[in-house]
């Protein structure tokens, strides 16, 4: 415990602010080697908020999911299908739009979705969501009944609807309930390179569909190298902050587990990278038994989190890089 104190106390020093960050990464505990190595809050935001790395022009295409989809298609960048989308009560779907003002539209509405797309279930998210927070996954099968419950919440916001990716074997042997995304942090030096920072993997776990820290998910470093996971799995702290050897649906052991596609996962961030240059950008990429396809793109992307599965994103030659370089 004195330890503990000594640590947080000398971290706020180093760090020129309060230590909130030495309990939030987890840095009393005993595996942590050299707390000093990770990102403040401080530093975070720094990085995030200067107009050297993120630019609003951009920033305004990644966090529309709908903008986000019309660059992607228009660049050849796979990404998932955009089947319909709509701004509160104005519904578009094959170049038509339809004003819809009650249950039994909406309910019509998605049933012709259905029959035109040929597909059994869709994805929705909020046009400018993000944290994996008011997505709804509609299915063909008990359609009017979930309808019931989401109405409210559709008519008075703005979605995407997106065919449902199905992910690979794989990686549906871990957890098949949610599409499980490889978190792939690109960086774009002063010579206007693009590199691959770190990259970590999402699991939901129990009867969660998305991948989230923010909705009950884990997360786990993935190695550039091997395409391995290593380590432990770990949930957010206000998530219960426990650490995970196995998948606790699977059983399925994390370290060492081989991710395929990982090399053609990281050379579709660096193309993005290039598309909607932010230097910083965290991508969301699944991976399906063709290859990956791109989700997201968030130009605010969680960097304690990668710091964290990283045992400290300070060991990071391009994030000292970066700091150097917002320093001058």
């Amino acid at each position: 415990m004195l330890q503990v104190v000594k640590e947080c106390i000398l971290y706020g020093i180093d760090k020129q602010m309060l230590p909130t960050d030495y309990f939030r990464k987890y840095l009393y505990r005993k595996d942590v080697i050299n707390y000093k190595n990770y990102l403040s809050l401080k530093e975070f935001y720094q990085i995030i908020g200067s107009r050297k790395m993120v630019f609003p022009e951009v920033t305004s295409i990644l966090a529309n999911k709908l903008s986000f989809y019309n660059h992607c298609v228009n660049l050849n960048i796979p990404t998932p299908t955009l089947i319909s989308y709509n701004f509160n009560i104005r519904w578009f779907c094959n170049n038509e739009i339809k004003i819809i003002t009650s249950k039994e539209s909406v309910l019509q509405f998605f049933q012709y979705v259905f029959r035109d797309s040929q597909t059994e279930i869709l994805f929705l998210k909020p046009t400018l969501g993000e944290g994996g927070q008011g997505c709804f996954l509609l299915k063909k099968e008990n359609l009017e009944s979930q309808i019931e419950s989401i109405y409210s919440a559709l008519i008075s916001n703005s979605y995407v609807h997106q065919a449902y990716v199905e992910q690979h074997d794989t990686i549906n042997g871990i957890f098949s309930n949610s599409v499980n995304t490889i978190r792939i942090d690109t960086y774009i030096d002063i010579n206007n390179e693009a590199h691959v920072l770190s990259a970590l993997m999402r699991f939901g776990m129990g009867n969660t569909f998305t991948d989230n820290t923010h909705t009950g998910g884990f997360y786990i470093s993935l190695n550039l190298e091997s395409g391995k996971l290593q380590g432990v799995g770990r949930q957010d702290i206000v998530e219960g902050g426990k650490e995970i050897t196995h998948h606790p649906n699977s059983q399925v052991v994390l370290d060492g587990f081989q991710i395929p596609f990982y090399k053609e996962a990281f050379q579709l961030a660096l193309k993005a990278s290039n598309a909607l240059p932010n230097r910083i950008v965290g991508w969301d990429v699944a991976i399906t038994d063709q290859g990956p396809i791109l989700l997201e793109g968030n130009e605010s992307p969680s960097l304690h989190v990668t710091d964290v599965a990283c045992s400290g994103y300070l060991n990071n030659k391009y994030i000292k890089e970066i700091l150097l370089e917002l320093k001058k």
